[in-house]
């Protein structure tokens, strides 16, 4: 499959962790605010740092770890058995995998800052770059550490090789030679140790770092978690969304752009995504046990308490409208009118999540996304 370049450059440099690139304080879209929330000082901040680092950010972290080791595994015994059944299992691995992922990309800062960037440069960008992909693969002794493309690794790249193109009638395990073998084995030792590097790091000093670390300023834990987790909210409306549905101006539709285009789950992972926005926004780990979140941070300033309770039911609208998106693959449904209505309702709570709570507990946003919000 060979798309526009210009396009696909284009959406390289803007993939998961690029399209809203950090910008200095002066920027004219950037919130700066003064270090202190309103009438916060009974709020205790440190508490909300520990609550997120032991109820979500390690215990998902490690969710991850987990799925990444079973995703390894079962490529090694695919590789090492090339069958209709191992295929299926590493298939099945590797949604897992997807779906804890969805859980940890808000979590792109301290240890998630790797070489390339947030550490989904590595594990989340989309679309792949098919022709590099298979080009790299035939390259002898490709160093895959000293190359700066982000759409032939990461698990992407590893769902390609696994489903191939969905409306394809290539027989997977009958094609897949030492090369691919090879280049996915490439591909998931990079994964395996990016991931184990950022649990081992949160797991060891990185944890009272952040915890200890409870200012508002630019740079602080505090800081660097709500602009992720802004980012990573934007993304699912700007990238997993807006741009394949092409309403993105100047953009027309592709539904090659989707997220997890090979293997249909695009729409789970989307409410995946936003479940950990959620998470984070109200205090909830992903079996529902409540913590302290940054809803109970806004709810201690002035204005913060009505706040939350404007957001609440978009949240539940934004739910609905997930749960309403066609069945199927969405990249077979981009002009079905749900996806039309998502994208918006996404637009309308990010003032909710971003403009307005960053006012209110004086949070500087430190990155443009170009919403104008």
């Amino acid at each position: 499959m060979i798309k526009n370049l210009s396009i696909h450059t284009w959406i390289t440099a803007i993939a998961l962790g690029s399209i809203l690139m950090i910008v200095a304080c002066g920027d004219d879209d950037t919130n700066v605010l003064d270090d202190e929330p309103n009438d916060s000082a009974e709020f205790d901040r440190t508490q909300l740092l520990e609550s997120l680092a032991d109820s979500l950010i390690i215990p998902n972290f490690e969710s991850l770890q987990g799925s990444i080791n079973s995703l390894n595994d079962a490529i090694l015994t695919f590789n090492g058995e090339t069958t209709q059944q191992n295929l299926e299992a590493a298939k099945s691995a590797w949604e897992q995998a997807a779906i804890d992922f969805q859980h940890t990309s808000a979590f792109g800062f301290g240890p998630g800052e790797v070489l390339l960037g947030p550490f989904t440069n590595i594990l989340g960008v989309f679309p792949v770059d098919e022709d590099l992909v298979e080009q790299r693969m035939l390259e002898d002794n490709f160093d895959l550490s000293n190359s700066f493309d982000l759409d032939i690794r990461g698990l992407y790249t590893i769902e390609y090789l696994l489903y191939g193109d969905p409306f394809s009638t290539t027989d997977i395990v009958a094609n897949f030679d030492q090369d691919r073998k090879d280049y996915l084995l490439l591909i998931i030792t990079e994964v395996k140790t990016t991931v184990d590097e950022i649990v081992a790091e949160w797991n060891s000093t990185y944890r009272a770092q952040f915890i200890v670390d409870n200012s508002t300023s630019a740079g602080s834990a505090i800081s660097l978690l709500y602009n992720e987790f802004v980012k990573d909210y934007e993304i699912i409306k700007n990238l997993k969304i807006e741009l394949p549905a092409g309403l993105t101006a100047g953009i027309p539709q592709d539904p090659t752009f989707v997220e997890a285009y090979y293997s249909g789950i695009s729409s789970t992972l989307i409410e995946e995504n936003f479940e950990s926005s959620k998470n984070i926004y109200f205090g909830r780990t992903r079996e529902g046990l409540e913590f302290t979140g940054f809803d109970a941070y806004l709810e201690s300033v002035v204005g913060g308490a009505d706040l939350v309770a404007e957001t609440i039911p978009v949240v539940a609208q934004i739910d609905q409208t997930i749960s309403a998106l066609p069945s199927g693959r969405l990249s077979e449904n981009l002009d079905d009118s749900n996806v039309t209505l998502l994208r918006n309702q996404l637009q309308d709570n990010t003032k909710n999540f971003k403009s307005s709570m960053s006012s209110l507990l004086g949070i500087s946003i430190t990155f443009n996304s170009g919403d104008g919000d």
